[in-house]
């Protein structure tokens, strides 16, 4: 469970004109056409003293890589690299997505997004306007960005205190279909709390816009509950709420839409915070996978869930929703844990659109001995993924805070694990420990909570995640930072 404390951006930074050139040779590349609906604000680039753009340092840099096989086996240096991009700012809970052209935009938790046109290398701050109707970005928690991969259209919102929702519930949504320089706005899920994602897959046939989106948040309380979804089917000006709820359970997972329009997002199967849905026959409660990395599946675009445990699976210590399945283009879908027997980190996969599942695969990096909570996972070409989260050297695996179970205490190394052979009888992994120089990312007692370390994948096949780093508490703020894995 999550501990929140509202954060609002000071000074949100200008761009750049150099940048501002950017937008017009992006909005060439792979933007949708100008059909846009609902009312639109534009954010005009103005220009201040200095430099409005923050550029990456090279404190850090890049580090070696190791190439090994499931559980640290023949491990060898490797050519590739692990490098860190920093964005120059501080925030929570961030998550990044790349457009078609590979420009990367990273979630601020309110006020707006990060954007880099050259790879990392230099971040500015994009501000998100209020809605007509007066509903902010700047009241809420966990902003959250998702990019169509159809359309281009970045969407960014945020959870919680939508002042024509009551001020205490609701998600607001908006979208841009030049790069940020405008914005379309939608107030969306009244009855929703905590955690609101969004994911978007291939619309019906024979719907006029191309792509079904997806808005998921917890009902019926803050925290835990359901999961209800609501549906748009014209690009995100009108929503409808589903009849089926999604799952039951703590913080679900950001979830993710195959090619073939199936929905997916993962959660542990957990009761204490929905004990009604003992007596709610749509959603049984399985005792037997109590426990278990649970995948919801929606085959008919959300009209209809099914729940799908992972076997050899348990993670009731994964109580923050993070980015636990993904899909890669041929279909194969993938999930990571971070066990609770053990605190390693597991991979297991189904070709059967999750109803079967391989046997799970120990990916802890070389050199380290226990993982945090926080693990997540994007998927590109088929056998391709990228996993990023936080494992430790401590020889004693780390105690949670008092008060926050399953939320594991420093320190911690940030891990990326790449494979382009997953599902390979013998799969092979590229490992680099960001944090090989001794900067960790999360000190000895920090507590690791709102890190996340979200994933992209580019069409070109580029994994990118994004952790907050050097954070001290629950919801502290920490620096920014983009990573990859560099290849030769």
């Amino acid at each position: 469970m999550t501990v929140r404390r509202r954060l609002r951006i000071p000074g949100l930074v200008l761009l750049l004109s150099t940048l501002t050139l950017a937008y017009t040779s992006g909005e060439a590349i792979g933007a949708t056409p100008a059909n846009r609906v609902g009312a639109t604000q534009n954010v005009a680039p103005t220009s201040s003293p200095g430099s409005t753009a923050r550029a990456a340092t090279d404190a850090q840099a890049c580090v070696n890589a190791n190439t090994h096989g499931p559980a640290r086996t023949n491990v060898k240096p490797s050519s590739a690299r692990g490098c860190w991009y920093p964005t120059g700012y501080q925030d929570v809970s961030p998550t990044i997505q790349a457009t078609r052209a590979g420009v990367l935009f990273v979630a601020r938790a309110t006020g707006g997004v990060l954007r880099s046109f050259d790879g990392g290398r230099h971040w500015s701050a994009v501000p998100v306007p209020d809605l007509a109707n007066g509903d902010s970005h700047t009241g809420g928690v966990h902003g959250f960005v998702h990019i169509d991969p159809r359309t281009d259209r970045v969407y960014y919102l945020t959870s919680l205190a939508v002042a024509s929702c009551g001020g205490k519930s609701g998600s607001v949504i908006s979208w841009s279909d030049n790069l940020g320089a405008t914005w379309t706005g939608k107030t969306v899920g009244c009855d929703t709390y905590d955690w609101g994602k969004l994911v978007t897959g291939p619309a019906p046939k024979g719907n006029r816009y191309p792509s079904a989106i997806y808005f998921m948040g917890v009902g019926i309380r803050l925290v835990g509950g359901q999961r209800f979804v609501y549906r748009s089917l014209d690009g995100g000006a009108t929503w409808q709420r589903m009849d089926r709820i999604a799952s039951a359970t703590t913080e679900a997972g950001a979830g993710v839409a195959a090619a073939d329009g199936t929905i997916y997002f993962d959660y542990p199967e957990f009761t204490g915070f929905d004990p009604t849905r003992l007596q709610n026959t749509t959603y049984p409660y399985v005792p037997e996978n109590k426990c278990r990395q649970m995948i919801a599946v929606s085959q008919d675009y959300g009209v209809s869930w099914r729940q799908e445990p992972v076997p050899g699976s348990l993670a009731c210590g994964l109580l923050t929703g993070q980015q636990r399945v993904a899909v890669d283009r041929a279909g194969t879908v993938y999930t990571v844990w971070a066990d609770d027997t053990d605190a390693q980190v597991y991979l297991s996969y189904s070709r059967d659109h999750a109803r079967t599942w391989s046997t799970p695969v120990n990916i802890m990096a070389p050199d380290t001995t226990f993982s945090l909570d926080q693990v997540n996972i994007v998927a590109g070409a088929p056998g391709h993924v990228l996993v990023a989260g936080l494992q430790t050297a401590a020889a004693q695996r780390p105690a949670s805070p008092p008060g926050y179970p399953g939320i594991y205490s420093g320190p911690a190394h940030a891990v990326l694990t790449e494979s382009r052979n997953a599902t390979a009888a013998t799969p092979t992994f590229t490992t680099a420990d960001l944090d090989a120089h001794g900067d960790l990312t999360l000190a000895d007692g920090a507590v690791g909570n709102e890190m996340n370390a979200y994933l992209a994948m580019t069409t070109s096949d580029v994994g990118w995640a994004v952790f907050s780093r050097h954070t001290n508490g629950t919801m502290n703020p920490g620096a920014i930072a983009a990573a990859r894995i560099l290849t030769h």
